[in-house]
């Protein structure tokens, strides 16, 4: 294990570090009303969603110059809001971490995915492997408030060493911008694997 944070530590020296992704529920839509989602951060700008006046667990993963509008995740690429209708919210986290418990992580060529709750990371990929790993064991980088933070889980055969830190990123195959990104050593059955991948919370995860 020691050679795998090692591995994982001379990996991310070179990333680059952003600002944390915000969360957020709508504040001041009637109830028979909805927010719109915009194409451009504008108000002039085509409507290409709604959220409900009652939403919750909103990830904004950053926001215009003049911070008037807030850049989501929507569909296959982003969607801004306004920052007007939306007031901070907390959410559960990962405990000794300030990652929101439901943050999905993954990567694609072949897809997999993870999704961590409080307690445990769900690992899935396209062959069909799945499997709940509890969480063993949090750390946050000597000398830094709370990034980048690694994981352990393990069970069944199966075992993982995440790293996790707020940078925009890409998976390769939207026009998506993902608040995290994530640096996986998997163990499965023997088997070692390098993953790659990127996080957000699922819009899913709030109430819409």
């Amino acid at each position: 294990m020691k050679r795998i944070a090692l591995t994982l530590a001379a990996a991310l020296l070179a990333l680059p570090a952003t600002a944390q992704p915000g969360y957020f529920r709508v504040t001041g839509v009637a109830s028979d009303d909805t927010l719109n989602v915009r194409a451009e951060p504008s108000a002039d700008s085509a409507d290409i969603g709604d959220l409900g006046p009652t939403a919750t667990g909103i990830e904004v993963t950053g926001t215009n110059e003049s911070g008037d509008w807030g850049r989501i995740i929507w569909q296959d690429g982003n969607g801004w809001i306004s920052m007007n209708f939306l007031e901070p919210e907390t959410l559960p986290a990962i405990p000794s971490t300030e990652l929101p418990a439901g943050l999905l992580c993954g990567g694609t060529e072949p897809f997999w995915n993870i999704r961590y709750s409080e307690t445990s990371a769900l690992y899935s990929d396209i062959m069909g492997a799945s499997v709940t790993m509890p969480i063993a064991g949090v750390m946050v980088a000597e000398g830094r408030p709370a990034f980048p933070v690694a994981i352990t889980s393990g069970a069944s055969g199966y075992g993982a060493l995440a790293v996790i830190k707020p940078q925009i990123c890409s998976d390769d195959m939207s026009d998506r911008d993902y608040p995290y990104s994530l640096t996986v050593i998997l163990e499965s059955e023997g088997k070692r694997r390098f993953l790659d991948g990127c996080c957000s919370l699922p819009l899913e995860a709030g109430s819409n």
